[in-house]
């Protein structure tokens, strides 16, 4: 299997192989997207009895309140000047592309309060992944984590990870926990909204969402403060060689 990091914007990640997902047997590019995050500090106006009735109302909370890589790049750069904005016919190196995804984390907290509050119901209602990235963008499913080789698992996390932190108020501070988590919200095999876990150590790929404090079902209109993530996933065929 060859593996590599895509250059694209909102694109973090890819594996690209041969593959047998359900009835197809082409070749296909596997992406994983940078989480899609929210501004914690307006979308926690949402939370329980203020959360939307209306379809409409939602999906205006997914398409003001959630940031995308692409933005961040921009927004961010500014302030950041590590990061390096890619120029119409270059392509940015490795070590550059790395710097950026740190940059942005760092960005993600520090600027707009990006913090693992997100609202379950939520992300159940909305196609987060289709309104911010695409239609040929969507959650992650059970078929798709089964379909990957511990491999395949090592690469998501050498790729979608850093090493983030420093000292906060003179003690150790991770502010890249958030942006870094390979937790992830997941679309279960009975339609329901799950976690799945993309970590190469992992034990269960897939599992309940996190209960809140004192072991009582999980909340499904207030964030509960665990890193799970909205990252988006697309599956692309490729030309027979």
């Amino acid at each position: 299997m060859k593996r590599l990091l895509a250059v694209g914007v909102v694109v973090v990640a890819a594996l690209i192989g041969q593959r047998a997902w359900a009835a197809l047997t082409a070749r296909e590019a596997v992406e994983i997207s940078a989480p899609l995050f929210p501004d914690t500090v307006r979308l926690q106006y949402q939370y329980g009895p203020n959360y939307p009735t209306d379809q409409a109302a939602r999906e205006k909370i997914v398409d003001e309140e959630f940031y995308v890589f692409e933005q961040l790049l921009v927004s961010c750069q500014p302030n950041y000047p590590a990061i390096t904005l890619q120029q119409p016919g270059t392509a940015l190196t490795p070590a550059q592309l790395a710097t950026n995804f740190q940059e942005v984390a760092k960005c993600s907290y520090k600027q707009y309060g990006a913090k693992p509050y997100n609202i379950p119901q939520l992300v159940d209602d909305v196609d987060f992944c289709g309104r911010k990235l695409g239609a040929d963008w969507r959650l992650s499913t059970e078929a798709d984590l089964a379909s990957l080789d511990p491999a395949d698992f090592q690469f998501l996390a050498d790729t979608l990870t850093a090493a983030g932190g420093e000292s906060l108020n003179g003690s150790a501070f991770n502010w890249s926990s958030f942006y870094f988590s390979l937790r992830i919200y997941l679309r279960a095999a009975d339609g329901t909204l799950k976690m799945g876990d993309l970590s190469p150590a992992a034990t269960a790929r897939v599992s309940p969402l996190p209960r809140t404090d004192g072991g009582a079902p999980q909340d499904l209109l207030t964030g509960n403060g665990e890193t799970v993530v909205v990252r988006c996933i697309r599956r692309t065929p490729l030309p027979t060689p």
